[in-house]
């Protein structure tokens, strides 16, 4: 199993993935603008053939707090570590990067307590609600658990 960045031929993989999950009600879907806006968040975990089997992204949301978005698993892959991989990659990014705090919001709570989060309250998460949250489908109304680790 590799871990690398992303590039931009990445960004189709990226889109079904999330259209995939998006229809099942998992994770947000998102234009392929804004993946290219992020791409640079972006986590491509790849078997040793090159082919891509899962993502996620680290995105920056202030001063010491960033959030692990858009963590998905092919289907047929899932449950083989690939999250577990791609959750150690972006919380050692942001301990590189000098972040205190990263946080999911997330309907899959138990994977993320196991790796140490906490559940805590959106209220805790001020610029997260008012940069993205107020932007989505969902909003207010969201069914999402907030969980948050202390780097």
């Amino acid at each position: 199993m590799l871990l690398r960045k992303a590039g931009q031929k990445d960004v189709a993989f990226i889109h079904a993935l999330l259209l995939h999950y998006a229809g099942e009600g998992i994770l947000l879907g998102r234009a392929r603008v804004e993946i290219f806006e992020f791409l640079r968040d972006f986590v491509i975990a790849e078997n040793e053939n090159g082919s891509p089997l899962g993502m996620s992204a680290l995105h920056l949301i202030w001063e010491n707090l960033c959030e692990i978005r858009s963590l998905a698993i092919v289907p047929e892959f899932r449950s083989q570590g690939i999250g577990s991989l791609l959750v150690e990659a972006c919380i050692s990014e942001a301990i590189t990067l000098g972040f205190e705090q990263i946080f999911a919001l997330t309907y899959q709570t138990p994977f993320f307590l196991r790796h140490g989060f906490k559940e805590v309250s959106k209220q805790r998460l001020p610029n997260k609600i008012w940069a993205d949250c107020v932007k989505c489908v969902k909003f207010p109304d969201c069914d999402e658990t907030a969980v948050l680790l202390e780097l």
